[in-house]
């Protein structure tokens, strides 16, 4: 096993000292029997640990995704803690063992926030200058742990980052350097959008946004590079990354794909159906052809967006439930079955194969305590049985890892106005519409951005 580069071809991925190429067939992993939300370095046990990746392995997977936190990794807002990096080290000595590599994402808070951590709102973190310090102190750790480690695929910055948007003190003060530097034009005071429908966005605003995004990034990849030079960095991006996959009152996260392609070593993209959330705009893809359809497009037009020259794409959380009805945001999501789950996810890799070369599915194993798609979304059931979307992901492998899929070139580019996209909700709606009856005419779609 050696470690994982980008292929020099600048698409796909090739192991260190030779020519084995690498394509992530995997799923995101934690503990699913350590509570909601999992604690899984909390309740760190190798010999289950173990015994699920030697299910994961079992069915043809050869890479997992999983959550570092700030609990385990720090003892204090400056200070490392020697037991937690060694439970990583320990998670990726199991997975070497079983021919497996890891994406380290985080350090998040799944396991709570310390008593140290101090953020008093949503994505705080990514714009106030103790908080990334702080980030900064974690990373360092991790890196200098685990550097050159060989079942270490990636370190991932941060799980669906948004920049901020809510109006306090150090985004003021964050608004002021930028504008002295970068917006003289812009509104002396921030301006930020209304609640509850965030409809009003400022187009100053939005690359305020981008800013304190492309900030974020070259922080903690500065911390991890100053320690470790031996393996890949990405971030988990939500797909309202692009900025066409966005509506009131869900915003544009900020975090610009081609902002960050140059600090970053490849781009790592989650999908999901959006239905559930915005059905006045999308179609349920279980219930019509043509709501497969759809989403599958969505789903293509989020990838291609995306791509950025020498840049590799992985859909590294995705997926959907199968085996009955699970929660999400406090409501139960309409019963389907595991035949359903299993022609959606199989269907998505099918139709993205030329737009990914890689795909991590969410999660590893049903989870009871979910509240969340987690409940019904695994490849396995709660009782550790393959469910049938487990066993299509088992067959699929092989055919998956055996080679680097192939990119499709576009065969149609479609311009688009940032400033309008970021802005105009129905511009949003209209530019959906453009690709939409595109990718349903057979083209291959691909976009070009205007300057901001």
């Amino acid at each position: 096993m050696n470690i994982i580069q980008v292929h020099p071809a600048g698409w796909g991925f090739r192991e260190a000292g030779g020519a084995a190429t690498f394509t992530p067939w995997g799923c995101n992993y934690y503990d699913p029997f350590t509570g909601w939300p999992p604690r899984l370095w909390e309740q760190f046990d190798p010999t289950r640990v173990a015994a699920h990746f030697d299910d994961i392995r079992g069915i043809g997977g050869n890479v997992i995704r999983v959550f570092s936190t700030l609990a385990n990794v720090l003892a204090g807002p400056d200070q490392v803690s020697a037991s937690g990096l060694a439970k990583m080290a320990r998670m990726l000595d199991l997975a070497g063992e079983r021919g497996l590599r890891v994406i380290y994402s985080g350090p998040g808070l799944w396991e709570g926030a310390p008593p140290w951590w101090t953020e008093n709102y949503l994505y705080e973190a990514y714009a106030r200058p103790d908080l990334i310090a702080i980030q900064q102190v974690a990373w360092r750790g991790i890196g200098s742990a685990l550097r050159g480690h060989p079942a270490l695929m990636a370190y991932e910055l941060h799980n669906e980052p948004f920049s901020p948007w809510r109006v306090s003190a150090p985004l003021r003060e964050q608004w002021a350097l930028w504008r002295a530097r970068f917006g003289p034009r812009a509104p002396e005071d921030l301006p930020a959008p209304c609640e509850p429908l965030f409809a009003d966005w400022h187009v100053d605003f939005q690359r305020f946004r981008e800013h304190i995004a492309d900030a974020y990034v070259a922080r903690m990849v500065e911390a991890i590079r100053e320690v470790d030079d031996t393996h890949l960095v990405t971030i988990g991006l939500h797909q309202k990354s692009a900025p066409f996959d966005w509506y009131p009152p869900d915003p544009y996260t900020g975090f610009n794909p081609h902002r960050l392609a140059d600090r970053i070593d490849y781009t790592s993209l989650h999908f999901y159906p959006h239905h559930p959330f915005h059905p006045n705009i999308y179609r349920d893809p279980c219930e019509t052809p043509e709501g497969m359809t759809e989403t599958l497009c969505h789903a293509r037009a989020v990838l291609r967006y995306a791509h950025s020259a020498g840049k590799p794409v992985v859909m590294e959380e995705c997926g959907w439930y199968g085996g009955g009805s699970p929660l999400t945001m406090n409501r139960e999501l309409p019963a389907r079955s595991e035949g359903e789950q299993a022609a959606y996810c199989r269907r998505l890799v099918e139709s993205t194969a030329g737009d990914a070369c890689g795909w991590l599915f969410w999660p590893y194993r049903d989870t009871p305590s979910s509240l969340d798609i987690s409940r019904r979304g695994g490849l396995f059931n709660p009782e550790g049985a393959l469910k049938e979307w487990g066993r299509d992901f088992s067959r699929m492998a092989k055919g998956i890892t055996g080679a680097i899929p192939t990119r499709v070139p576009g065969t149609r580019t479609l311009p688009l106005s940032w400033r309008e996209l970021v802005t105009d909700p129905e511009a949003v709606k209209a530019c959906r519409a453009r690709y939409l009856d595109e990718f349903r005419r057979g083209e291959v779609v691909d976009f070009t951005i205007d300057a901001q």
